[in-house]
């Protein structure tokens, strides 16, 4: 039996609710007020203040949101941020299983990490072009990962998704979210449509033990950027989602 689209919309409007708290944690937190020594030239007064220079040097370097270096970027610079810095981290994840070769190909732990990560960048990628209602993240998520044309509009559903205020509880809920919502995603996969996947060589290469993990996450990365352009295209051709944002 096909899933109806209202079911689809219901599980996407529930990613994205998950997600979003996510994106906003990444963005804005900065307990250890690292982010803020990036607008400040101050000099070290001692080991301590040494070590958190070096540490907001890092995170400028990186261009992390909500550093001096992440304020100078163009708003379509910021959109490739969550595809070259975000997609390579959780790539790693996604490719890792494929390093013990064709065995691993039989489970599902790489497909629930691989629509995590998709849906995670996708969705970064979009707020950045102003695509910050729900409604419009499940449409495009719909369109790019099951190839799904839903409303735009759709009613959201979801209850907003909070993760704990403690740092060390934060990071497991994280990393527990990213899983339920691979899976969330993974078991929908098998009804209606698939992600946008690997080239076929670097598929094959990734059956083949030691070296499926490397192909697998080349094969990722390749994945991650065609559907980030999808992403793009698919915010032009519906301009109506994007809201206002100040760059």
């Amino acid at each position: 039996m096909a899933l109806s689209d209202a079911d689809l919309a219901q599980i996407l409007d529930r990613t994205v609710a998950t997600i979003d708290p996510m994106l906003d944690v990444l963005t804005s937190a900065d307990p250890l007020d690292l982010k803020q020594r990036t607008f400040v030239a101050a000099s070290p007064r001692n080991c301590l203040d040494r070590g958190a220079g070096a540490a907001s040097h890092v995170l400028n370097v990186l261009d992390w949101p909500g550093t001096a270096g992440w304020d100078e970027l163009p708003m379509r610079d910021r959109a490739n941020w969550w595809v070259s810095r975000v997609g390579l981290v959780t790539t790693g994840g996604v490719a890792f299983p494929s390093v013990f070769g064709a065995w691993t190909k039989k489970l599902p732990m790489a497909d629930y990490l691989g629509f995590a990560s998709q849906a995670l960048v996708l969705r970064g990628v979009s707020r950045e072009f102003g695509v910050t209602s729900r409604e419009a993240g499940v449409a495009m998520l719909a369109s790019i990962l099951f190839g799904r044309d839903l409303d735009a509009h759709l009613e959201s559903r979801a209850i907003d998704e909070a993760l704990p205020d403690d740092a060390k509880e934060r990071k497991k809920a994280f990393v527990a979210q990213l899983w339920q919502i691979g899976r969330a995603l993974y078991d929908v996969s098998r009804a209606v449509g698939d992600r946008p996947g690997a080239p076929r060589m670097l598929s094959w290469l990734g059956w083949i033990p030691l070296i499926g993990g490397p192909a697998s996450y080349l094969g990722e990365i390749f994945a991650l950027r065609r559907a980030a352009k999808a992403c793009r295209e698919w915010i032009v051709a519906h301009p109506s989602t994007v809201e206002a944002v100040n760059r």
